[in-house]
C-alpha cells in the first residue's frame, strides 16, 4: 500500500509562493511579488537589479515602483527604476536621505541635473501615497530644489514636468480626459466629482472629504450668480472637525457637480433606511461618503447619533479617498505636451498649481496664502514655481511638434460621412466657422459647446479630407488679434490645447492621405 503523500509533497513548492497579481498602464499582468514584471510589449523590469537598500526602503521602493507600473508607463517606471540605482551607486547610500540626495546633485554636472529632477515626482509621489522609506524632511528638501530640466529643442521651457505645478495645457487634458471618461461611464461620478474638486481648488484631501450638504450655497441676484463652496479648516491650531471655514467661490460646473453627487449620497442614505430625511437632516449628509459605514444605519435616530457624536464617521475616509484618486490616476489617459508622458498627479501637485495659478495673476502674500488656506505666509512659497516659465504660451511654431505629445485630439478620424457612426443624420454633421462640414459627432445627447469643442471630444468623427486647416487658421488669426489688443496671456493661453487638438487632427489626416497614397501606387 502506498503512503499517503502529505500536502507539502503534492503541491510544488513554486505553486506554494505567495502571488499578488497586477495590471500594468497597458494591460500586461505581473506577479507583484516576482523578480521580473512584464510591462508593455518590450519593456521587462528586473528587480534583481535593485541596489542594496535597508529592509523599509526596498519595501516602499517596490510598492511605489507597483503603482508606477499601474498608473503611468513602462519607460517611466523603468526610467526611475534606474535613476534610484544611480543615486544608489554613486552616493554609497542604502536609503533615501537628505544628506545621500545632497550628495548626488553635488556629482552630478549641470547638464545632468535633470536626472535628480525627474526622480524628485517618483520620491515626492512614494512620500504621499505613504509607503515607507521617504520621509517628509526629504520632500521638505526636495520641494525647495531650483533643478535644470532636461532641455529639448521639441520641449516648451516650464517647471519640473514631473513634480512640478501642471500648466494649463495639462490641466485642459486631465479636465478633457475625465469628462470623457465620465460620459462613456470609465469612471463613476463620485470618481469624477472628487478628482474634479481637487484639481480645480486646490484644497487638501481632508477638506474635501468633510463636505457636507450644507457647505454648497449661491447667490443668484440682478449683481450675477456666485457659487460658493465653504470648505472645513483643516490644519487649524486647535481646530476641530468642521468647527472653522473658508469659502470658496467656485464656477458653475464644478458647483453643479458637487450638488449632483451630493444628491447622489442623500438618495443612497434615503435608500439604506427606506425612507425620506427631514430637510434638516438632508443639509447634514456628507457629499463623499464613507460608503460601507452607510450600509450599517438602523434608522433615522442612528443616524441623528453618528452625526452628532462621531461627526466624521459617515464621512469618506482618508483610505477611500486615496483609493479613489488611485482608480483615476490608474485610468487616466492625458498626456503632457512636456515629456509625452501620461501626466503623474497627486493632491499635492493640484495645489502647487493652484498656488502657480494665482501667482501669475499677481495674487501674493496674505491674499494667496488666505486662497490656499494657510493661516500665515510662512509656507506658501513652496506652492509657487517659476511663474514666469509657467506663463509662456504655444505658437504657431511649437504647435506642430508638441501635438502627438499633447494627444489633445480624443475621438476618432474616419475617411468620410459614410463611415460615421450617424452616417444618415445630417444633424450629426460638425460644421466650422464658414459652415463648411469638418466631421460628424457620434452622440444624440444635447451639446451647446460649439465646433470648436468637438476636437477635444471623444464623440468626435472628423473627415480625413475636409478644411481642418481653416479652423487651425481662425485660432491662430484670434490669438493673434488678442496679443495686437493686449489680452491678458492667461486668456490667450486658454486656447493653447484646442490649438494643439486641431494641429494634432491635421497631421493625423495628412498621415491618413499618404498611406491612402502609398496603398495606390502599390496596388
Amino acid at each position: 500500500m502506498q503512503p499517503i503523500a502529505s500536502s507539502a509533497q503534492k503541491v510544488p513548492a513554486n505553486q506554494l509562493r505567495k502571488r499578488d497579481w497586477r495590471t500594468s498602464k497597458m494591460g500586461y499582468k505581473f506577479d507583484f511579488y516576482d523578480d521580473f514584471w512584464q510591462l508593455d510589449g518590450s519593456k521587462v523590469i528586473n528587480l534583481g537589479r535593485l541596489r542594496k537598500l535597508d529592509s523599509n526602503t526596498q519595501e516602499g521602493l517596490k510598492q511605489t515602483l507597483c503603482r508606477y507600473a499601474e498608473e503611468l508607463s513602462a519607460d517611466s517606471t523603468d526610467n526611475n527604476f534606474t535613476k534610484l540605482n544611480m543615486y544608489c551607486d554613486q552616493t554609497g547610500e542604502e536609503s533615501i536621505s537628505v544628506l545621500g540626495l545632497t550628495k548626488w546633485r553635488a556629482s552630478l554636472p549641470p547638464e545632468n541635473e535633470w536626472w535628480l529632477g525627474a526622480l524628485k515626482g517618483f520620491l515626492i509621489a512614494w512620500n504621499e501615497w505613504g509607503y515607507p522609506g521617504v520621509t517628509d524632511d526629504v520632500v521638505e528638501y526636495l520641494d525647495e530644489l531650483t533643478l535644470k530640466g532636461n532641455v529639448k529643442g521639441k520641449a516648451v521651457k516650464r517647471a519640473c514636468p514631473y513634480s512640478g505645478p501642471l500648466t494649463q495645457i495639462e490641466q485642459g487634458a486631465l479636465v478633457d480626459w475625465a469628462s470623457n471618461a465620465f460620459l462613456i461611464k470609465a469612471i463613476t461620478l463620485t470618481q469624477f466629482a472628487y478628482f474634479l474638486t481637487l484639481l480645480f481648488t486646490g484644497r487638501r484631501s481632508v477638506q474635501i472629504q468633510a463636505l457636507r450638504a450644507c457647505d454648497l450655497t449661491f447667490r443668484d441676484d440682478p449683481k450675477g450668480c456666485d457659487y460658493i463652496v465653504k470648505f472645513p479648516r483643516a490644519k487649524q491650531p486647535g481646530g476641530g472637525f468642521r468647527k472653522a471655514f473658508r469659502s470658496l467661490s467656485v464656477n458653475d460646473d464644478l458647483y453643479l457637480l458637487l450638488e449632483n453627487q451630493s444628491a447622489d449620497s442623500q438618495a443612497r442614505v434615503e435608500r439604506v433606511l427606506g425612507k425620506k430625511l427631514p430637510p434638516a437632516m438632508l443639509r447634514q449628509i456628507p457629499i463623499f461618503l464613507a460608503e460601507e459605514r452607510i450600509e450599517g444605519l438602523r434608522d433615522l435616530e442612528h443616524l441623528a447619533k453618528c452625526l452628532d457624536e462621531t461627526p466624521d464617521f459617515l464621512h469618506m475616509t482618508k483610505q477611500q479617498a486615496a483609493a479613489v484618486l488611485r482608480v483615476v490616476a490608474i485610468k487616466n489617459m492625458a498626456r503632457s505636451e512636456r515629456t509625452g508622458e501620461f501626466i503623474n498627479f497627486t493632491s499635492r501637485r493640484f495645489r502647487y498649481t493652484k498656488g502657480t495659478n494665482l501667482a501669475r495673476r499677481g495674487i501674493t502674500g496674505v491674499a494667496l496664502a488666505a486662497a490656499l488656506d494657510h493661516t500665515d505666509t510662512q509656507n506658501i512659497d513652496v506652492y509657487t514655481e517659476n511663474t514666469e516659465e509657467m506663463g509662456q504660451q504655444i505658437s504657431a511654431i511649437m504647435a506642430p511638434i508638441l501635438a502627438p505629445l499633447a494627444q489633445a485630439f480624443a475621438g476618432k478620424l474616419i475617411n468620410s460621412e459614410r463611415d460615421a457612426l450617424r452616417a444618415n443624420d445630417p444633424h450629426s454633421r460638425v460644421k466650422n466657422g464658414i459652415s463648411k462640414t469638418v466631421g460628424n459627432c457620434g452622440t444624440f445627447a444635447f451639446c451647446a459647446s460649439g465646433y470648436r469643442a468637438c476636437y477635444t471630444c471623444v464623440n468626435f468623427q472628423p473627415w480625413r479630407d475636409a478644411p481642418h486647416e481653416e479652423v487651425l487658421n481662425e485660432i491662430l488669426s484670434e490669438r493673434k488679434r488678442q496679443e495686437e489688443l493686449q489680452v491678458s496671456p492667461n486668456v490667450i493661453q486658454s486656447t493653447d490645447r484646442l490649438l494643439l487638438a486641431v494641429q494634432q487632427v491635421i497631421l493625423i489626416c495628412q498621415q491618413a492621405k499618404s498611406e491612402a497614397r502609398n496603398e495606390v501606387q502599390i496596388g
